[in-house]
């Protein structure tokens, strides 16, 4: 929209150029040490301020987003930024998900809590993706209630659109076209729900063999839920695809009969969500956070009663047995085109930018 946007982030490995023209955004990447903890905060922190200080030299910013407490941090303490307007995007609480990922509410948790506070602090405006996310944020920061705007997340309703044909999208990944797709991409941690979806698969392939579940994602725990698998007898009906690439996952959506999102806790928005409805693909969520928002909006019955692999199983095959899957996969990519499109997102964030951008 002409806008002239810088995005900075870390260098997540060497293989990425430290600058990069992506589409009209520049993309700045700054280096982290990876030797140890004490080294990779220093390391960010340095390197996020002294990048910033190059880039403002040729670009005087107006106004700055933050995504990330961490990085965000580097910004505030540079001299430079401390008169740019900034706002806050919050996508989930940094301090609580360390919590769940350790089980341990220690020194750790109490310096995520401090960055992530000192980061919200310095923000003219914070932005949430949903009412949980706002009511997260209240809770746990104390942040006044006029200081927080919500404007949800938003999908590329293009390049995440139907399949002409399921069938054929299906041999494209090696399925056959008689099985029944369910499919999650999450990150492999405790707080996805993966193992009680893994559960459920036990009851489900009973009554429907031909169902077969594939998990897209990478994290921590990926050996143990293939243990899990292994030893539930599931290693016909329960595949593991890895990290998809961005550009083949628009795949995975269309191809399933059935997306699944399993979540425990602290589900702040889900923006996989609105990518499978944006393909068409109806979406079966637990309820919990931003999903119930997002699906209660567009069907009620399509939430899970609770985080149990029973009552996933249970919703799981009432609509696996439905005859009406192809006119709810219509309603689910018209509700996304309507509400959730990125030209609709955008122009909320323009509008909200202009406030504060003289």
């Amino acid at each position: 929209r002409g806008h002239n946007v810088h995005v900075l982030t870390r260098r997540a490995n060497r293989n990425l150029s430290v600058e990069e023209n992506l589409e009209g955004v520049i993309i700045h990447r700054y280096n982290v040490s990876f030797q140890s903890a004490v080294a990779y905060t220093v390391s960010s922190l340095i390197n996020t301020s002294r990048t910033f200080n190059k880039i403002f030299k040729e670009t005087p910013f107006d106004l700055i987003n933050f995504h990330q407490p961490f990085s965000a941090l580097g910004i505030v303490l540079s001299r430079r930024a401390r008169k740019i307007p900034k706002i806050h995007t919050f996508h989930s609480s940094w301090p609580k998900e360390y919590e769940i990922k350790t089980g341990s509410c220690g020194v750790g948790s109490f310096i995520r809590k401090w960055i992530e506070r000192r980061a919200l602090s310095s923000c003219k405006k914070i932005v949430v993706l949903s009412e949980y996310s706002r009511e997260q944020i209240l809770n746990i920061h104390k942040v006044p209630l006029n200081q927080i705007e919500i404007i949800p997340g938003g999908v590329d309703t293009e390049g995440f659109a139907p399949a002409s044909d399921k069938a054929n999208v299906k041999a494209e990944l090696g399925i056959p076209s008689n099985k029944f797709l369910l499919f999650t991409v999450r990150n492999l941690v405790p707080r996805m729900g993966l193992e009680n979806l893994i559960n459920a698969m036990v009851i489900i392939i009973k009554e429907k063999p031909n169902a077969v579940l594939v998990i897209g994602g990478s994290g921590f725990l990926e050996e143990r839920l293939k243990k899990q698998v292994e030893d539930l007898g599931l290693e016909s009906y329960v595949k593991f695809a890895g990290l998809i690439e961005e550009e083949r996952l628009p795949l995975y959506y269309r191809a399933a009969d059935l997306f699944i999102l399993p979540s425990r806790c602290l589900e702040g928005f889900g923006l996989v969500t609105l990518e499978a409805l944006s393909c068409g693909t109806p979406v079966l969520g637990t309820p919990v956070g931003g999903t119930k928002e997002i699906l209660g909006r567009l069907d009620k019955e399509l939430l899970f009663k609770d985080i149990e692999a029973k009552s996933m199983a249970e919703k799981i095959l009432l609509y696996l047995s439905s005859k009406d899957l192809l006119m709810l996969s219509k309603k689910c990519r018209d509700f996304v085109v309507s509400n959730y499109s990125w030209d609709r997102v955008v122009s909320k964030y323009e509008r909200l930018y202009s406030k504060f951008v003289s």
